[in-house]
């Protein structure tokens, strides 16, 4: 099958392209990221470079430009592909900026697979409005007529393919029914776990961009709450948290939490734990999960993150609500109080993470490209060579 990726950035989209590859199949890398910055990629995959101006100039400068900006950004990358989109069997686009060239590949007879690694955006919308409300911000919405369009992705496309089924369950019935899982965890190298360290300070580790997201209120809350002797909280992010008035607060009356900035090597970081709590309330994976549990880190996570889905609660790391100040605490204290726990979880955790690279060759992302191309082939979605 000749196979298209139509993406503005490189994303996650590194799995999507090599686990084609190794299926047998040609794929050409629609995109405004440069070769030279495609880390990871099989040599196999070629590109084609369609220009997202807006894009470009914010990884350039670091600058945030306006939303309305993005969106603009998104629909011109979008309508660019299209317009330049050569034959093929089969186009993966991502949400938000693949609707024209959906379109156009379906008229070529090929399947359109809308990439979708978070919640419906309706849904999404509406818990972000309400996180920065409780911690007095805003939330950038999107435009009407953006939103519109990304719905329209949706209902176009003759596959969604997503990272959970946390995610799947925010479409409505009729939308569930095209969804396609593939968790967002593939092939990597593995992780050498090293001996844990005693120390004086109890370390605990979050990892996390989005504060919204990633229910940085809730955790912070509750370690205030706690206000464990001898412990300290490291939350690595690039966020602003400073936008965040409540949790701007929160922050200045404790002395024991310390934010991260750029780290060099993840792996340290997750090292230098005692206990790793990702307390999202939005999260479609949540990568950091995997690393963490994978370095041999005794682990908490909420239910709104993908990534519990591939784990056992109670064997393999702690499962929490989301939006539960009382149930991360008591998650906490667990860890905090009880070593044989922590190393219970980080040996199962481990090597549950583990089999998933090394066990009889089957890997969740693979397994889910497989899934996709079937259901392609099995409605005749695709050509014979599907």
């Amino acid at each position: 099958m000749r196979i298209v990726i139509a993406t503005g950035r490189q994303a996650h989209y590194r799995l999507a392209a090599n686990s084609l590859i190794v299926h047998g199949h040609s794929v050409r890398l629609y995109t405004s990221t440069p070769r030279a910055r495609m880390r990871g990629f099989e040599d196999a995959v070629t590109n084609k470079f369609i220009p997202a101006p807006i894009a470009l100039f914010n990884g350039f400068t670091r600058i945030r430009t306006h939303l309305v900006l993005d969106e603009l950004d998104s629909t011109f990358f979008d309508r660019w592909a299209a317009l330049a989109l050569e034959p093929c069997d089969l186009v993966l686009g991502a949400a938000s900026s693949s609707l024209a060239t959906g379109l156009a590949a379906q008229r070529q007879g090929a399947t359109y697979v809308l990439d979708r690694a978070c919640p419906d955006i309706r849904v999404q919308q509406a818990v972000m409005v309400e996180e920065a409300r409780k911690v007095g911000a805003v939330f950038r919405e999107n435009s009407p007529w953006f939103l519109d369009r990304q719905v329209a992705e949706y209902e176009a496309a003759d596959i969604i393919l997503s990272p959970s089924d946390y995610s799947r369950r925010s479409f409505p019935e009729h939308l569930r029914k095209k969804v396609v899982l593939a968790p967002l965890y593939g092939r990597s190298e593995p992780v050498e776990r090293l001996p844990r360290r005693g120390g004086a300070t109890f370390t605990v580790g979050v990892v996390g961009g989005q504060p919204l997201r990633k229910g940085y209120l809730y955790l912070l809350q509750a370690w205030k709450q706690l206000a464990l002797p001898h412990a300290k909280l490291r939350i690595r992010s690039g966020g602003d948290l400073a936008e965040y008035p409540v949790i701007a607060r929160l922050l200045a009356s404790m002395d024991n939490v310390e934010i991260v900035g750029y780290v060099a090597d993840i792996n340290q970081f997750y090292q230098d734990c005692d206990a790793f709590v990702l307390p999202s309330v939005d999260d479609g994976f949540g990568m950091a999960l995997a690393e963490a549990v994978a370095s041999g880190v005794p682990s908490i996570a909420t239910r709104n993150c993908g990534a519990t889905e591939l784990l056992e609660d109670e064997r393999d790391l702690l499962l929490i609500d989301a939006f539960s100040v009382d149930q991360i605490k008591e998650a906490l204290l667990r860890l905090y109080t009880s070593p044989e726990l922590r190393e219970r979880l980080s040996v199962a955790g481990a090597a549950t993470v583990a089999a998933l690279q090394d066990g009889d060759g089957v890997h969740p992302y693979d397994a889910g490209i497989d899934r996709l191309l079937a259901r392609a082939a099995a409605t005749k979605l695709v050509g014979a060579g599907a």
